[in-house]
C-alpha cells in the first residue's frame, strides 16, 4: 500500500465562500493509494501514522492541484517564430511553422504545468489545419505524453467541419475563396478542405477514443468532446459530439464568441447570437463549457445562467490575441460557474496558473469605490473546484476532502511570508496575490510525487530539451516552406477581408477610462 503524509504550515482544504476557506494550520493530508483518507493537525496524524513518508514541511502551503481547463499545444507561437496577431490572422502563421513530434511537444507542455502547480489539464488537440482532424498516431502520442509525465488529463480532439480559418462579417471560407484571386482561392480551398471529413466519420473516430482511452473520473485520463467553435461546426457535428458526451457522462468544451468578428458572423448566419443558436438547438447545459465567452450580450449571460452552462476564462490569451475582456464579474454575479485556462497563450509562455489567477483577480475591476471586485477566494475556486467539474473530473478532485484523489501542490512560503506577512492576512489572499510558478516545490497526482524540489520525477527534462532542440534546429521542410508561403500570400487578403466590417463598436461590459 503506497501512503504518505503531506504537511504544511497551512493546508487549504477547500473554499467555503467569497472570503472564506477551510484552512488547517500546521496541518497534513494522509493519503493511501492515491486517495485522501484523513486531513487534520500534523502532529495528530503523525502519531496515527508514524512510519509513513512525510512530504513537505512547516515551510510549505498545501493546496489542491490546480486545474488548467483550456489548453491546446505544448509550444507557444512565439517559440516557433510566429509573432502573435489577432486570432483571425494567427492561424496563417502557425501553418508554416516547424512541425514537432506531438509526443515531444506535449511532454514539454506537461512539464511546464507540473512545475507551476497544475496537476490536471483539459487538452483540446488538433494536428493542425490542412490535415485530417483526428490522427490516431498523433492522438496516442499526445495522450501518452501526459500519462508519462503523470498529469491528470481530460482529452478531446478539437473538431470542425467548416469555416475553421475564416468567419468574417463578410462571410466564411467559401465566400473568402471566391473573393480571392482565382488561383489563390483554389489553393486555399484545396488546403483547408483537407481539414474536413464527413461528420459520421468524425463521430465514429471520437467514440473510438472513448473506448480506447476513457478511464472515468477516478482515473488519470478521461475523454470528452470539443467542437471547436459554433461557426466552425455544423449543427449535425455540434449535436453529435454533445450526444457522445452525454452517452459517456462527461463534458463538452466549445470555444464561444472569442472575438467580435465571431459575434458579427453569428448574427449574419443565424440571425441571432451564437449562444442563442446553441440554446435553440438544445446544445447548452451544465455539462457544457463555453471557452472565452468574451463577446456575450446581457441576454446571452441570462441564457448561460438559466441553462447552468459553464464558462472557461482565458485572460492571458484574450489579451495576447487582441480578443477583449470577458465579463467574468457578471458571470460570477449571476452564479455561472467559471473555470480558468492558459490556452497556450500565458503571459510568459509558461502555463503558470498561479500567474493566470492573479491576472484574473486584477483585470476585472472598475474604477469606482462602489464596485465589488472578484476576491482571491473566488479566483482560487475557479482554478480548483470549478476547473475539476468543467474538465469532466467532477467531485474526484478540486478540494482536499476525504475520499477525493490525492492531487496536491506544495508551495514554498519563503517569498509569500518573508520577511513578514501580517498574521491576519488570509493565506488564500497571500497565495493569489503573491505566489508564482517558481514558488512551486512539489506536485502530487494520485498521491504520487511527480515533481519534487522543482524537478519532475518521471521525465529527464534535460534530455527532452536536447531532443526538442535537435528536432527543431533544422531547415524548414519543403511542406513547411510551401505552407509558409501560402500563409504569407493569404495574409494581406485575409486582413482586408476583415477590415472595415465592425461598424460602430457596441458598448463594453467594462469601462476603464474616457477619451473625453
Amino acid at each position: 500500500m503506497a501512503s504518505s503524509l503531506v504537511r504544511g504550515k497551512y493546508v487549504i482544504y477547500k473554499v467555503t465562500g467569497p472570503d472564506s476557506a477551510d484552512v488547517v494550520t500546521d496541518g497534513a493530508v494522509y493519503q493511501e493509494d492515491g486517495k485522501i483518507v484523513e486531513v487534520g493537525a500534523y502532529e495528530e496524524l503523525k502519531v496515527r501514522h508514524p512510519s509513513v513518508e512525510v512530504i513537505g514541511s512547516p515551510g510549505h502551503v498545501v493546496i489542491p492541484g490546480l486545474v488548467n481547463d483550456h489548453d491546446h499545444v505544448g509550444f507557444s507561437s512565439i517559440q516557433l517564430g510566429v509573432p502573435h496577431a489577432p486570432l483571425e490572422l494567427s492561424g496563417l502563421g502557425r501553418i508554416g511553422a516547424r512541425q514537432l513530434d506531438p509526443y515531444l511537444e506535449h511532454l514539454h507542455g506537461a512539464i511546464q504545468m507540473l512545475e507551476t502547480g497544475t496537476t490536471t489539464v483539459q487538452i483540446m488537440y488538433t494536428p493542425g489545419r490542412g490535415v485530417a482532424p483526428i490522427d490516431p498516431v498523433a492522438t496516442d502520442k499526445v495522450i501518452r505524453a501526459y500519462q508519462d509525465a503523470g498529469v491528470r488529463l481530460s482529452y478531446a480532439p478539437n473538431l470542425q467541419d467548416q469555416n475553421s480559418m475564416v468567419a468574417s462579417p463578410r462571410g466564411g471560407e467559401e465566400e473568402f475563396a471566391a473573393w480571392l484571386p482565382p488561383d489563390l482561392g483554389r489553393r486555399f480551398s484545396d488546403f483547408i478542405g483537407k481539414s474536413y471529413v464527413p461528420v459520421d466519420e468524425m463521430l465514429g473516430q471520437s467514440e473510438d477514443l472513448f473506448h480506447k482511452y476513457n478511464g472515468g473520473p477516478q482515473s488519470r485520463t478521461i475523454i470528452n468532446t470539443a467542437p471547436t467553435n459554433v461557426q466552425r461546426c455544423s449543427d449535425e457535428l455540434l449535436m453529435g459530439l454533445k450526444a457522445l458526451s452525454v452517452k459517456y457522462n462527461t463534458t463538452t468544451h466549445i470555444h464561444l464568441l472569442e472575438t467580435v468578428y465571431q459575434k458579427l458572423f453569428g448574427l449574419r448566419i443565424y440571425g441571432t447570437t451564437a449562444l442563442q443558436h446553441l440554446k435553440d438547438i438544445g446544445f447548452l447545459g451544465p455539462d457544457v463549457v463555453c471557452g472565452h465567452s468574451v463577446w456575450v450580450t446581457d441576454e446571452d449571460i441570462e441564457v448561460l445562467r438559466d441553462t447552468q452552462t459553464c464558462v472557461c476564462h482565458n485572460a492571458s490569451s484574450n489579451f495576447r490575441l487582441l480578443s477583449g475582456i470577458a465579463p467574468v464579474h457578471r458571470f460570477v454575479e449571476e452564479g455561472i460557474p467559471v473555470a480558468i485556462g492558459t490556452d497556450d497563450m500565458g503571459m510568459n509562455d509558461d502555463k503558470d496558473m498561479l500567474q493566470e489567477m492573479r491576472l484574473v483577480l486584477k483585470i476585472h475591476r472598475l474604477p469606482t469605490v462602489e464596485f465589488n471586485p472578484l476576491t482571491p477566494h473566488q479566483v482560487f475556486q475557479m482554478a480548483t473546484v470549478n476547473g475539476a467539474h468543467a474538465s469532466g473530473f467532477g467531485d474526484s478532485i478540486g478540494t482536499l476532502e476525504i475520499g477525493k484523489r490525492a492531487d496536491m501542490t506544495l508551495i514554498d512560503l519563503k517569498r509569500l511570508d518573508e520577511p513578514y506577512l501580517n498574521p491576519d492576512v488570509s493565506i488564500v489572499d497571500a497565495l493569489v496575490h503573491r505566489a508564482r510558478g517558481v514558488d512551486v516545490d512539489t506536485t502530487l497526482v494520485d498521491g504520487e510525487v511527480v515533481m519534487r524540489g522543482g524537478r519532475v520525477t518521471r521525465v529527464d527534462k534535460e534530455a527532452l530539451f536536447k531532443e526538442i532542440r535537435q528536432a527543431l534546429d533544422r531547415p524548414l521542410t519543403r511542406q513547411e516552406q510551401e505552407r509558409g508561403e501560402l500563409g504569407r500570400e493569404l495574409r494581406p487578403h485575409l486582413k482586408r477581408y476583415y477590415t472595415g466590417t465592425l461598424g460602430q463598436m457596441p458598448s463594453p461590459h467594462s469601462s476603464y477610462n474616457a477619451r473625453t
